[in-house]
């Protein structure tokens, strides 16, 4: 483990490599996302309607959302159930946003799929046809 890592909490940083390699999945109503052999996270998808990307700005929305990170949630009308710890990189957060949408089949919210689309990295919003 090196320096940095030990200043995070002893947890390395996340990359698009290490998410690869979580265990992500849908069970009996949960979703359970194994992020080693010794860590997890079952999180019930009862009242789940999407799953977000929140730009963590520490309260200042003047700020760029890089500077705090990204964080991937469960959105719920009673609040939303954070999906592992916060991610520095955005492509991170999204490409976890993505896995957890497909493991589940839950869509992407509205407002992460705006701001992704601005940078060319999300699928064109699907509207069902009536």
């Amino acid at each position: 483990m090196g320096l940095f890592d030990w200043a995070r909490g002893g947890r390395p940083r996340v990359t698009l490599e290490t998410i690869a390699t979580w265990r992500i999945a849908r069970e009996h109503g949960t979703l359970v996302v194994e992020f080693s052999p010794d860590r997890s996270a079952r999180l019930p998808l009862e009242g789940v309607g999407a799953v977000r990307i929140v730009p963590l700005t520490g309260g200042q929305h003047h700020l760029m959302p890089t500077t705090g990170g990204w964080q991937v949630s469960l959105q719920r009308p009673d609040g939303d159930l954070l999906v592992g710890d916060a991610m520095a990189d955005w492509r991170v957060a999204q490409a976890l946003a993505q896995r957890v949408c497909d493991a589940t089949g839950l869509p992407l919210d509205e407002l992460s799929r705006r701001l992704f689309s601005r940078v060319g990295t999300a699928s064109p919003v699907h509207t069902p046809e009536l």
